[in-house]
């Protein structure tokens, strides 16, 4: 009767590890989506919550990009979108790209008003003759049926969300009563539920969707990348790319639901049915190396253990690149190898060469990139563990937990290239920690740790790129920096200090 599709967070403009190819990728891998969406289960409506873009400062080339792949689809099938924390932030300006693209008919952009009144959303309908810069709501006719599928829109909210869903469930309802009941509604929202990624925060309680949920049928959820349903209603398709290491897991899946609505002939409520399948995105593969470093004495001896186990690990990285969702044209994707050094270093971190590895690592497998993670120990800290003086540490009784950090961390730094600063370096890993607890922003910590780096490795502040957005107000076009990528940062960047934003 009626197919939907739902997609969410495809993060056009996303140069992931300052590489072209991963910015290629997002836009390679929604165009396929696109295609099956379109030729396989011939959809009437693609729904996107949230995260069209990475940045909502684009550079021409992507707002071009994402311009060419909405103008393949059949004029007939509208792509239905809210806002994304990434398409814009809590402040929004007056004219956003997602206003620029509803305006050229590309997207029909959907949002609530929720300043009008405290208590009930505003929705207005789609007016094609009169689009305006959003709609509240976007009726899909459906023959067989006495009313339309009503979808409405909710711009991301943050921690605000709460607040929104009681004003959304008023909003429906009051829009209902005013424009007539549809056969079926959907509601289009940019944030994460509880329990799925317990350590992202701000989440939603099955509790507080209880309003919502007497006047909606199918939620669809974007914002967390892993695939997720809760109670029969609530879907997250997962990202149709993965974004960082973690999300690159066996255990995250991606890709994008179509949603099949039929009618079982009954007047009564829940003349609708609707059957929901999941389905996997073409997508770059990531791929786990981990290597534990305890049984080696000496650098040469790790380095030769390191690569027995690399090669040793051949042949699974080679048949985990070859599945279907990897391959593009039946070809495997380069993949993207999460390198883990774990266990007790017996020799000094500072002959400690991970970039060297890595280097070796990614030649030998032929990955586009390797991300180095180090969750070790030297044998020094663990001794400074073991034998740490009581006096220094503990006051009064109880622990000083400041006094034990610094230690901890003055121990590391000696046994790095950081050693002739090493008290220094103590000091900025201990304010970093300390606003982190404080929950500062994420910048504001990046931006410290740098600043503090500048000023006390000068000679080593060009070998470092962070996983974050170009400056849009550049004059270099980043495209012409390098020729496909060839030239690719330095790898020592861990999970730790990598910039997830969903």
């Amino acid at each position: 009767m009626l197919t939907l599709t739902h997609i969410a967070d495809t993060h056009l403009g996303h140069r992931q590890y300052g590489l072209k190819q991963r910015e290629d990728d997002m836009v390679s891998t929604t165009r396929a989506a696109f295609r099956e969406m379109v030729e396989e289960h011939e959809t009437d409506a693609i729904l996107l919550p949230g995260d069209l873009f990475h940045s909502r400062d684009l550079r021409p080339k992507v707002l071009d990009q994402a311009e060419q792949e909405l103008s393949r689809l059949p004029d007939d099938v509208p792509v239905l979108v809210s806002r994304g924390n990434h398409d814009e932030n809590l402040t929004p300006r007056e004219v956003t790209w997602l206003n620029y693209l509803h305006r050229r008919g590309h997207i029909v952009f959907l949002k609530a008003d929720l300043e009008a009144d405290p208590e009930t959303a505003r929705f207005d309908p789609y007016d094609p003759s009169d689009p305006g810069d959003y709609a509240g709501f976007y009726d899909i006719e459906v023959e067989e049926c006495d009313g339309p599928v009503r979808v409405f829109g909710l711009q991301w909210r943050g921690a605000r969300t709460r607040q929104a869903l009681q004003q959304v469930a008023n909003g429906i309802e009051a829009a209902n009563a005013e424009h007539g009941e549809p056969a079926a509604t959907v509601l289009l929202a940019h944030f994460g539920m509880e329990d799925e990624v317990p350590t992202l925060g701000g989440t939603v309680t099955h509790g507080e969707l209880r309003d919502v949920k007497e006047h909606v049928d199918y939620l669809a959820l974007g914002h967390i990348h892993k695939r997720y349903e809760a109670a029969d209603w609530i879907y997250n398709p997962g990202s149709p790319e993965a974004h960082n290491t973690r999300e690159g897991r066996h255990d995250w899946e991606h890709g994008y639901c179509s949603i099949a609505l039929s009618s079982n002939g009954n007047e009564a409520e829940d003349a609708v049915e609707y059957e929901v399948d999941h389905h996997s995105t073409k997508r770059r593969p990531y791929y786990q190396v981990e290597f534990d470093v305890t049984s080696y004495d000496s650098p040469s001896e790790l380095k030769t253990g390191f690569q027995e186990h690399v090669r040793g690990e051949q042949s699974n990285i080679d048949e985990y690149c070859q599945k279907e969702a990897f391959t593009a044209n039946g070809n495997p994707r380069a993949p993207i190898i999460d390198l883990r050094f774990t266990g007790t270093l017996q020799f000094s971190r500072g002959d400690f060469r991970t970039d060297e590895l890595a280097e070796w690592l990614k030649d030998e497998c032929d990955a586009l990139y390797v991300q180095v993670n180090t969750g070790i120990r030297t044998a020094d800290v663990q001794q400074l563990i073991s034998e740490i003086d009581e006096e220094e540490v503990f006051q009064d009784g109880r622990l000083n937990t400041n006094a034990l950090e610094h230690r901890v961390f003055e121990t590391i730094a000696k046994e790095s290239i950081y050693d002739d600063h090493a008290e220094d370096v103590a000091d900025v890993l201990g304010n970093a920690h300390q606003m982190a607890q404080a929950e500062e922003a994420v910048e504001d910590i990046r931006d410290s740790v740098s600043s503090a780096r500048q000023e006390l490795f000068p000679e080593l502040t060009g070998n470092i790129v962070l996983d974050i957005d170009e400056d849009p107000f550049s004059d270099t076009d980043p495209d012409e920096e390098t020729e496909s990528g060839d030239e690719e940062p330095s790898r020592e960047v861990s999970d730790e200090a990598e910039v997830v934003q969903q």
